[in-house]
């Protein structure tokens, strides 16, 4: 059996701990469009599903290219002025958690359903720049298939130089789970950043970042000599 060499984090919901401001956002955006959903509706339709997928699911049909960027960048605008103006940032023990795998060697990634111009936000405003390079910040750049589909977490798999059981994989959202249980990861943790029952889940439930920590110490062995964080 293979040791647990290196780690995947999703992003919203699981360093960020943002739902509450998408929510807010998707709220503003289907009023202006007089679509009315939950946010439960909203958690089980639309988070970690690509904008193409949830704009499908919204308006019931298929949207030109132009068409969903449009709306994309409308609903997304929405969201970071929301992030900006409350000076929103990562969940407490995030950048701590960084430092110890930087300490450590440990290479890590993010796999994020997000698309380029928010990944681009989140690199620059929480200055990521620190832990690891931006090709390791993983996003939807519609070339593969989206959370439930294991797409992402593979091409991280290969920025990190290892093999889908060498890896430990942090998740929030259903999509993200499974897309992780089909990539076949090492071990998987939740992070219950909304406070829902994840008794169904035959895995890890953290309440708290912080609790990571022994985790990763219980599981992670240092980097193989040729793999580094930074080449």
């Amino acid at each position: 059996m293979s040791r647990i060499r290196g780690i995947i984090f999703d992003f919203n919901g699981t360093l960020l701990w943002d739902t509450p401001f998408h929510n807010k956002a998707w709220n503003i955006f289907l009023k202006k469009y007089r679509i009315n959903l939950s946010d439960q509706e909203i958690r089980d339709n639309m988070h970690g599903r690509t904008n193409a997928e949830i704009f499908k699911y919204l308006f019931k049909k298929d949207l030109t290219p132009h068409e969903l960027n449009t709306l994309a960048d409308e609903k997304e605008a929405i969201y970071r002025h929301l992030i900006i103006n409350n000076e929103f940032d990562l969940q407490p023990g995030v950048t701590k958690l960084f430092d110890f795998c930087l300490a450590c060697s440990i290479p890590i990634a993010i796999a994020t359903s997000s698309d380029k111009t928010n990944a681009d936000f989140y690199y620059e405003r929480y200055e990521l720049k620190k832990w690891f390079p931006r090709r390791r910040f993983i996003y939807n750049d519609y070339t593969f298939k989206s959370k439930p589909e294991p797409d992402i977490f593979q091409k991280a798999a290969k920025q990190l130089f290892l093999e889908p059981e060498e890896i430990m994989v942090f998740e929030d959202s259903p999509a993200g789970i499974e897309a992780a249980e089909r990539f076949g990861a090492g071990k998987i943790v939740i992070i219950n950043s909304t406070g829902d029952d994840c008794s169904k889940y035959d895995t890890l439930v953290l309440e708290d970042i912080n609790d990571s920590f022994s985790i990763i110490d219980l599981n992670i062995v240092l980097p193989r000599e040729d793999h580094f964080l930074f080449e």
